[in-house]
Parts: structure tokens; sequence; C-alpha cells
């Protein structure tokens, strides 16, 4: 039997960075579950691997959907000063250094660094980085079956291609990650269905309603607070 422990883990599709994505969505819709979610933006699939791990102990009898990264993400554990230089002077993702214990590491998703880019271009091509994707999935699966837990898997590339719809032209906004009517979607027609978690449905119409009233803005100081208001009137309404 499973306990009421979602384990949730993705790269910036999960984070909420921006505004309510789909973790934070799910939290909203099923109150009786806890969303225990894990993302990093740009994370690639060795980090997110690894922050798993850390939490197997915790994660008997769950029920887990990973969010698989693209699968040619550097994920670089920060060992000496050098790379704090490199990272610095990266013009986007001089920012994404995540704490980790007393460990750093510094998320490079699509850095076009000189020292990334010879990464790729020199050391880990695209055949080896499926090949160590591949390699990863399997034992994610296999070490999760063992343990007792559901598992659903879904991707940044499925998550994209479904926000990307011309039916969310006028909803999904220009941002990278579509807002959160299309995570919504995406949670409840995608994810969802090929889950055992269930769900009141009139509360997932309220929160529809909620979600599609809000005018949402990526980045908004107030996001934390807009959306705690939101799932406030949400409970109150059900």
């Amino acid at each position: 039997m499973c306990t009421n422990k979602i384990y949730t883990f993705g790269d910036g599709y999960a984070t909420g960075h921006l505004w309510p994505e789909w973790p934070q969505i799910l939290q909203a819709l099923v109150p009786d579950y806890q969303v225990v979610n894990t993302a990093g933006i740009g994370a690639g699939p060795e980090y997110l691997v690894h922050k798993l791990v850390q939490q197997l102990n915790k994660m008997q009898n769950s029920r887990v959907i990973f969010q698989w990264p693209s699968p040619d993400r550097f994920d670089k554990l920060i060992e000496n000063d050098h790379w704090l230089d490199i990272v610095k002077n990266d013009p986007v993702y001089h920012f994404n250094i995540i704490p980790d214990g007393n460990r750093r590491w510094w998320l490079s998703s699509a850095s076009t660094s000189e020292q990334i880019q010879t990464y790729h271009n020199l050391f880990v091509q695209p055949t080896q980085h499926k090949i160590r994707l591949d390699t990863y999935k399997i034992l994610v699966q296999n070490t999760l079956k063992n343990i007792g837990c559901k598992v659903y898997y879904t991707s940044l590339s499925e998550a994209s291609a479904f926000g990307n719809q011309p039916r969310f032209q006028q909803i999904r906004q220009k941002e990278v990650q579509p807002g959160p009517p299309v995570h919504y979607y995406f949670l409840t027609e995608k994810l969802l269905p090929d889950t055992d978690i269930n769900f009141n449905l009139a509360r997932a119409q309220r929160l529809e309603e909620l979600i599609l009233e809000q005018t949402w803005q990526a980045y908004d100081p107030d996001r934390a607070e807009i959306w705690q208001n939101l799932v406030k009137k949400l409970n109150d309404s059900i």
C-alpha cells in the first residue's frame, strides 16, 4: 500500500520559479497528499538522480512522478574556485548555483560558455549523452521498484510539445515555461490519467476556474502570495 507522499522531480518546468507549475498545482489539487518537489532550473539527469538517491530512505512505498530533462545538460559539482569564476562570467546562468548540504552544484543548462561548449563538443557528445540517460532510467526504475514505489514518467520534451499546441496560443505566454493554465492541463490531461492518484472533480473544476481567472505575470514579486491566496479561495469554496 502506498503512502500519501508524492515525490516529483523535474527541471525548470517543475520549479515554480516564474509562477505555479505542475507540482505546485498538483499539491493544490490533492491536499490529502504531501507533494515533495525536487527541481532545478536547467537541471540535468545527473543532478536529479543524485537528489533522488539522497531521499531514497524516505521514499519507500510512495508515488513518484519523474520528469526527465534534456540528456545533454551538464550538472557541475563545484570543487574549486576556478569554476566559480566560470559561473560568474556566464551571461545567462551565473545565478544558477544550487546548495546541496556542504556542496554546491552549477546547473549549466544551455550555457554558451567556452568550457561548457568544449565539454559538449569534445568530451561527451550526443550519443554518449543518450546512453547515460538510458542507463539512469533503468537504474531509477529498478531502484524505485525495489522499495515499493509506484513510478510515473514524463519528460521535458513531452511537456514542451504539450505546451506548444496551437490551442494554447492565447494562454501560453512567451516564457520558455508556459503559464499556469497550460501546466494545469498538462497535469490533468497528460500526467494524472496514467496514475492512481485520486482527486475531487469539483475541486479540479474550481481550481481550473481560479487559474484561468488570474492574470499571471512571470516573476511577479507577489507570486507566492498570489498563489497562496488562490489556494485559500479554492479551499474555502470546496
